[in-house]
């Protein structure tokens, strides 16, 4: 290399550092930024952030273990009441922040060549999700009126609702994420391979979680053994507060990894532990009572049967404990699912009703594809997170069951417009705005409510132990409310009794107490300016009471009518959303990560196996759930297709090193 080229070189890895130092610092201050506005943890929210900021930075493959590990549980939606963001955006920017910084310093110190293994196939596909992204967000953005003049505060973009332009903004973070790890791939600690097998472990790790806290809301709320309660497992996916099937999705993709952990497990003890997850895990898909993932769990671990035999994987421990494996999954799955079905009424009645519900699901997917109006809304879709918005307008009966619309004070104080679109013969509970609040040592209390509203306004205030979507002792009350006037004043006092909270025994006393407004179904919203929530002793038990800091600390909560929120159909969200040619480049994605996993699953390549399972089992899931308007489920998707499409190229690595 001649001395100008060599300069040449420097000025370019120069360059390219800077880049990537300043990309790793400006995810790293922004993560700071959303921790710094907590609500909850103010303080310790940005010191969490700027450790792992750190840690990542030090060890940068740890990201890989790391995100597939929390992701599950990280999100405190109920008690912060963020919508746009939550804390697994300031966790993936944190982590994706320290790995860029590391990779920046790679380059300055040592001249490592950025992007010196990304091979065509790997840039094609990077570029046409880049361009699938920008599409998107510019359609939907277009669809919603954003002109690109408007600017937001905090409050009017983190609580801005479904039908706003921030819905695709919401939905669109997933695919920024997922093309930045994807570039990740080819730093230098990320092409010397080995990120499968830690995406691997970290989704054991993740299972693991999500099934203690599934576990303990069983036993907290529905009860570990009754099976005829009309109770689904929800965990701490809190975006199904407007329905949809995030968990299903999830336990579709992480399950298999529990088998992929009793079958590489090298000791007795570990096998004890995986087998244990495994029942674990079983478990919860049973008591989900969802037919979708019944079958794609089921479809997936026959596939890693079927492959492990034809193959001839063979188990860590041994032949012996290979058997000790088979069994002991078929029992698992046999004896479970004996106890779940047969021993309660919830889960025959809803088989029982699977024709019916085929028949309306079946309807509601001629509704959303009757959303596709024009050959350009057939070929590029109407636009990230905007089938909500034309579906609860454009269907018959396809409304939102309500609406909590925050309005920021200006010449009104700050207030929400609380509204129920609803027929006045159904219930009055269908939507309503939820806060949770602990009430220990509370003692009676009271509940005052300053709200107005257009005729014969009404708001139902009820006071109840409540996971979710599922309630339990309560106590209700119907405010007639004033009319509107500017002032908004005039207060509605209501005394609570102690007796649901001072009654409950065992473990029934770790239930969480949630209050809950909901508006009369007079076809008008209700302008709400303050609730409030005094114990025995005046102290105030509610936080933003009066809404000066948007809807933080609230939570809508649709309840029974969630068709508004999902097509249920992973396919068809896409057409409707990224058109066809969304579906090409998702459909060529998925495919191609699929075959990425033959060559190595043909030698024998564990990780391969599992990852092929997960991917199945999602592919047929998605033909009754939709998973795209879950960030936080469709990022870990997204990272098992990237994992998939990395085994491949360190085959190809290490079959072009032998050659040489």
């Amino acid at each position: 290399m001649t001395l100008g080229a060599a300069v040449r070189q420097k000025v370019r890895d120069v360059a390219v550092a800077a880049l990537l130092l300043l990309l790793g610092a400006t995810l790293g201050l922004a993560a700071l930024g959303v921790a710094a506005r907590h609500p909850v943890l103010p303080l310790a929210a940005p010191v969490a952030t700027l450790l792992l900021w750190f840690g990542v930075a030090v060890r940068p493959r740890s990201l890989w273990f790391f995100l597939p590990a929390a992701l599950p549980v990280m999100s405190f939606a109920p008690w912060t009441g963020w919508w746009l963001l939550d804390e697994s955006d300031v966790m993936v920017l944190a982590c994706l922040a320290g790995a860029f910084a590391h990779w920046g310093l790679d380059v300055w110190r040592r001249g490592a060549r950025a992007g010196a293994g990304i091979t065509t196939r790997f840039a094609v596909l990077w570029i046409s999700l880049a361009w699938l992204l920008i599409v998107g967000v510019t359609r939907g953005l277009s669809d919603a009126g954003v002109d690109g003049a408007e600017i937001a505060g905090w409050n009017e973009a983190m609580y801005a609702g479904y039908d706003s332009a921030w819905n695709t903004w919401r939905v669109a973070k997933s695919w920024v994420w997922a093309l930045l790890l994807g570039l990740l791939l080819h730093a230098p600690v990320g092409a010397d391979g080995g990120i499968p097998r830690l995406v691997a472990r970290g989704m054991v790790v993740g299972l693991g979680l999500m099934v203690t806290v599934a576990l303990w809301e069983r036993g907290v709320y529905a009860g570990l053994f009754d099976f005829s309660r009309a109770y689904r497992t929800s965990a701490w996916f809190w975006e199904m507060h407007v329905g949809g099937g995030a968990i299903d999705a999830y336990l579709a993709m992480a399950v298999p990894f529990a088998a992929w952990a009793l079958w590489t497990a090298p000791t007795p003890w570990r096998w004890a532990g995986a087998n244990a997850l495994v029942a674990l895990s079983v478990y919860v898909v049973l008591t989900t009572y969802s037919r979708g993932v019944y079958l794609a769990v089921l479809i997936a671990l026959l596939l890693m049967g079927i492959t492990a035999w034809f193959f001839k994987l063979a188990p860590a421990a041994g032949p012996a404990w290979g058997r000790r494996s088979l069994v002991a999954m078929t029992c698992t799955l046999l004896l479970e699912s004996a106890a779940v079905l047969g021993g309660g009424s919830f889960m025959a009645d809803r088989l029982a009703s699977s024709d019916s519900d085929l028949v309306g699901r079946m309807q509601h997917w001629r509704s959303g594809l009757g959303l596709l109006q024009t050959p350009t809304a057939w070929v590029t879709g109407l636009g990230m997170g905007r089938f909500p918005a034309h579906y609860s307008r454009a269907v018959g009966g396809g409304h939102y069951p309500g609406e909590a619309l925050w309005r920021p004070g200006e010449v009104l104080p700050a207030h929400v417009l609380l509204s129920g679109r609803r027929a006045s013969g159904q219930r009055a509970d269908l939507f309503a705005l939820t806060q949770r609040v602990d009430l220990d040592d509370a003692g009676p209390v009271r509940v005052r409510l300053r709200a107005s509203g257009v005729g014969p306004a009404k708001v139902l205030l009820s006071l109840c132990e409540r996971h979710l979507l599922y309630e339990f002792a309560c106590q209700r009350r119907w405010a007639a409310l004033k009319p509107v006037s500017d002032a908004g004043d005039g207060w509605i006092e209501w005394p609570v009794g102690p007796s649901i909270f001072v009654d409950r025994e065992g473990v029934a006393r770790w239930r969480e107490t949630v209050i809950s407004l909901s508006s009369a179904p007079t076809g008008r919203p209700v302008r709400v300016d303050s609730v409030e929530l005094w114990d025995s002793r005046g102290a105030q038990r509610l936080h933003n009471a009066d809404f000066s800091e948007g809807l933080q600390h609230w939570l809508p909560m649709a309840q029974g009518q969630f068709q508004p929120w999902h097509v249920d159909n992973l396919y068809l969200e896409v057409l409707i959303e990224r058109g066809l040619l969304g579906m090409i480049v998702m459909g060529a994605w998925l495919l191609g990560a699929l075959s990425c996993l033959e060559k190595p699953l043909r030698q024998g390549d564990s990780t391969a196996w599992v990852l092929a399972a997960s991917l199945t089992g999602v592919a047929v899931l998605g033909a009754v759930i939709s998973v795209t308007e879950v960030p936080r489920v469709s990022l870990i998707l997204m990272i098992l297709l990237w994992s998939s499409g990395a085994i491949r190229g360190q085959i190809e690595d290490v079959s072009r090193r032998n050659k040489l």
